[in-house]
């Protein structure tokens, strides 16, 4: 049997995967249509109850197919912003709650239409605004402008998340599916579409250690809790988990299953953050706890380093690829 190593040898030898259209068709297209049927279903149901308990469940719902897109940073989502005011997070100086705030005690009548909400702060639109309404008590008393404020951001993002979509069936998925052709001017080669691909992959992966998992950890001496994702509503384990069975999904496509190192350190990573039973990662304080945080950090990294070699190596990138540079 092969090693791992004279595995990635033999791949860096072979030509590279062609999963441009496989993604596309299996991953992409399908994600970004749940994304917009779960916001509009979201939109509707707080256009007829705007009170937590009747929201709470859609916009859950609508977090989860965000999850399942939030690392294709590229393409539609890009234009306006669109991606940073769908998850404005991480929120470094809790802009959000001071934007949410002010709108509420200005009872700011921006937010009485689709044009005014496009031009409120990016900190107060999208999912995460939309969580310190729903689940945090200091919002709990926001009255009837709380109401409006909620149907006015589920709107919105609907009206994003539908546009986003639309744009990704009108033309870009061909423009990926037809890189290299002529007059193509966004991918001039097959190579760059799946380079954009291999990029995605690899933030999001990073994304995941780097700010879904390193951010809580802290240190030894001074863990960060209330640093985790999604804390509020406990959804801190499950956007983890989520997102790693994206990533791996995107990972099978884009390599046609044809990669075993990634494939065994993907599922080994989403096994772990499966086995963590801590919704908001509250373990980061307790040593024993802490432990099996850590441990899911590092087979996330394995399994970054794992697309770096192997479907890195049959891409043709270097060892010294960074996913942040872009693609």
């Amino acid at each position: 049997m092969k090693s791992a190593l004279s595995l990635i040898a033999a791949l860096a030898a072979s030509p590279a995967f062609a999963g441009v259209e496989e993604v596309v068709d299996a991953h992409i297209l399908p994600g970004y249509a749940a994304f917009e049927a779960s916001a509009a279903g979201l939109r509707k149901i707080a256009a007829a109850d705007c009170t937590p308990d009747a929201v709470r469940p859609a916009w859950n719902d609508t977090f989860d197919a965000w999850m399942a897109v939030s690392h294709l940073k590229f393409g539609p989502i890009e234009q306006d912003g669109a991606s940073v005011i769908v998850a404005f997070w991480p929120d470094e100086r809790s802009a959000t709650p001071k934007a949410l705030a002010r709108l509420i005690a200005d009872q700011d009548p921006i937010i009485d239409t689709a044009t005014g909400t496009a031009q409120i702060s990016v900190a107060a639109r999208g999912i995460y605004a939309l969580e310190y309404l729903l689940y945090d008590p200091q919002f709990d008393q926001a009255g009837d402008y709380g109401c409006a404020l909620t149907q006015a951001l589920t709107a919105d993002l609907a009206t994003i998340a539908a546009r986003v979509d639309q744009d990704w069936q009108d033309g870009y998925a061909e423009t990926m599916r037809t890189a290299g052709a002529a007059g193509n001017q966004t991918y001039l080669s097959d190579k760059e579409a799946t380079q954009a691909l291999f990029t995605a992959l690899l933030a999001g992966l990073d994304f995941d250690v780097e700010q879904r998992l390193t951010r809580p950890l802290g240190t030894f001496d001074r863990p960060r809790p209330n640093r985790a994702e999604a804390w509020r509503s406990g959804r801190s384990q499950r956007n983890i988990v989520l997102s790693l069975q994206a990533l791996a999904d995107l990972a099978w496509h884009l390599t046609d299953g044809t990669a075993p190192i990634t494939d065994a350190a993907m599922t080994r990573a989403i096994e772990l953050a499966e086995g963590l039973d801590d919704p908001i990662l509250a373990g980061v304080d307790d040593p024993s706890k802490r432990l099996k945080i850590e441990i899911v950090q590092q087979a996330v990294t394995t399994a970054y380093d794992a697309v770096l070699g192997e479907i890195g190596a049959s891409l043709g990138v270097s060892a010294g690829f960074n996913s942040a540079d872009g693609d």
